[in-house]
């Protein structure tokens, strides 16, 4: 995958145990934004949670939004067979300015050419920007609301 630009972002592949891209990021999430992400108060990331979100392997694929030099968002994507979870990160000084829509549509790229037909995620039931990401990169979504958590699923448009 080669680096690409739109809308003046920049989106590659992070490279398996980049540590530092995904702890920029978080460094960059306000709490009301870690709260939706993470289900709940997040103040730090240990060092297994870094080194996860950080894996990038043949089940494991992560995106990396670019801008002016610094990560501003993560893409993730963690394939079971034909399904894959997916995640998304975008600092709060970026939030509805199109960095996730450029990620989720990269990432819903590569999710279909590794023959992947289904997305799942699951976000708190308020966080209504990451839904409104889901509707636009998946046909026939459906949504269960339990526990104050919304988990999504539909195929991979």
């Amino acid at each position: 995958m080669n680096a690409e630009v739109l809308r003046g972002i920049t989106v590659r592949p992070l490279r398996n145990g980049q540590t530092e891209v995904v702890q920029a990021v978080f460094d960059r999430l306000g709490p009301h934004s870690r709260r939706l992400r993470f289900g709940g108060a997040k103040n730090v990331l240990t060092r297994g949670e870094l080194e996860q979100l950080a894996r990038v392997d043949g089940d494991h694929h992560v995106l990396v939004a670019w801008h002016d030099g610094a990560p501003v968002g993560i893409a993730r994507l963690v394939r079971d067979g034909s399904l894959a979870d997916i995640a998304f990160d975008v600092v709060d000084s970026l939030q509805g300015n199109g960095v996730g829509s450029v990620l989720s549509q990269r990432l819903a790229e590569d999710a279909r050419a590794a023959g992947i037909q289904t997305l799942r995620a699951t976000m708190s039931a308020e966080n209504r920007a990451s839904l409104a990401l889901m509707r636009r990169i998946t046909d026939g979504l459906k949504v269960r609301y339990a526990a104050g958590q919304a988990e999504v699923v539909g195929r991979a448009a």
